[in-house]
């Protein structure tokens, strides 16, 4: 980390802790999302379709000072959020009445990744890779399989304590575990609050045919409890939806398990193979990563958050996305698994879970696995292949180079 942006940190952390240009008891309205929405369907929404989305938001997730979870019949939000951890999370730095620590998201995390979540907190624009945006419901670093599948709490816990090494995401060890539990409710929390304003941002777009449609009237619920009933029930399925995915994440059996390595292991051979493996065309890794793992391959793509709105073919075309919050585009760049320096953790069953799960987000892919029914000339990978290829990863940073050009390369599959 350079000196301007340890200087900066510190100042802004003191800024925050003073209240100097603290933030309000509101979440940042996700306009970006919004813009490309609209842009897409070629149509605006008004200024009263797009505060009923707000209104909507607070009413079912509540204020930064003051959250609360979604109640309805259809969907336990209560099993996957817990409030009492949520407050502790929440709210301006300090106690409560009853000296209940309160603040702990503010305290540690706000600074980068932003009130509203967005990762577009003061520091931001100076950190690389920039902090993450947990609105899109996207993780990177995590044991479940799929992009769209969250993390389960151990894996946030994890990065939560442990850091992110090689960036400006720090470890917090020194917190409590009730400290480090609050923190992780709270992500899932912006999280899901996040999805939730996506799809009611889609909808409204999607659906509301002129300025006077509506996607949900809260004052109907005295003066037409039928329309609003049926209004609330839209808003429930999206809620119900999002919320079960976590449900289904953190549920027994949903990580990927990690098979034992077999009695008679051989690292050395084990080496060779993963390094076969990597410049081979099936697991590809050579692709991004360079035939030498100096992260020197595919050097040219971004990561989904800047996709989302940014075309690499019309860059002025951010412009306006800029303009409403969106961070500078940077191309991502493929790990230096020279440095032995990895952003998920280096444990063996870290990288087993990165190379087989891929990472989420990024143009880093779930690894091809072979289906245990598979034919024999079926040349996708087994769970023994993933082992070989952690252990070459291992092996790297004190391995010598390769020695051969990309066209020289002899594929072994």
């Amino acid at each position: 980390m350079s000196r301007f942006v340890a200087t900066f940190l510190i100042f802004g952390s003191a800024a925050v802790l003073s209240g100097c240009g603290a933030p309000g008891d509101s979440f940042r309205p996700n306009l970006v999302y919004l813009k490309i929405q609209e842009e897409n369907a070629q149509t605006d929404l008004t200024t009263q379709q797009e505060q009923d989305i707000q209104q909507v938001l607070v009413a079912l997730f509540g204020t930064p000072d003051e959250p609360r979870l979604p109640a309805f019949d259809g969907v336990d939000v209560g099993s996957v959020l817990n409030i009492k951890d949520l407050r502790i999370a929440a709210g301006p730095i300090g106690r409560d009445r009853d000296k209940q620590l309160r603040g702990l998201y503010r305290e540690h995390c706000a600074l980068c990744h932003g009130i509203s979540g967005d990762g577009a907190g003061p520091a931001a624009a100076f950190m690389n890779p920039y902090p993450r945006d947990f609105r899109r419901g996207t993780f990177k670093f995590k044991s479940t399989e799929g992009p769209g599948t969250p993390p389960t709490d151990g894996d946030l816990k994890a990065i939560v304590t442990n850091g992110m090494p090689g960036t400006a995401m720090p470890a917090f060890r020194l917190l409590g575990d009730d400290q480090l539990d609050a923190l992780v409710e709270y992500v899932k929390y912006l999280a899901i609050r996040g999805e939730v304003e996506r799809f009611l941002v889609f909808e409204s777009v999607d659906v509301l045919e002129s300025a006077e449609d509506r996607l949900i009237d809260l004052a109907l619920e005295d003066s037409d409890p039928a329309t609003y009933a049926e209004q609330m029930g839209e808003v429930e399925t999206l809620v119900s939806f999002v919320v079960q995915k976590w449900i289904d994440a953190d549920t027994p059996g949903r990580a990927v398990s990690i098979p034992e390595k077999s009695a008679k292991w051989d690292l050395a051979a084990s080496i060779r193979r993963g390094q076969e493996l990597f410049l081979g065309k099936v697991a590809n890794c050579v692709k991004c990563h360079g035939p030498e793992a100096l992260g020197d391959g595919q050097t040219d793509d971004y990561d989904d958050w800047t996709k989302e709105f940014f075309d690499p073919q019309n860059p002025d075309a951010s412009g306006p996305y800029l303009a409403l919050g969106a961070l500078k585009p940077r191309k991502i760049r493929p790990r230096n698994l020279r440095l032995g320096i990895f952003h998920g953790g280096s444990r063996s069953e870290d990288l087993y879970w990165r190379i087989h799960n891929g990472i989420a987000g990024t143009p880093m892919p779930a690894a091809p696995m072979k289906a245990e029914n598979a034919e024999a000339d079926d040349m996708r990978l087994t769970s023994a292949d993933v082992w070989h290829l952690v252990d070459f990863v291992e092996h790297l940073p004190s391995a010598p180079m390769i020695g051969a050009k990309p066209e020289e390369l002899t594929y072994v599959d």
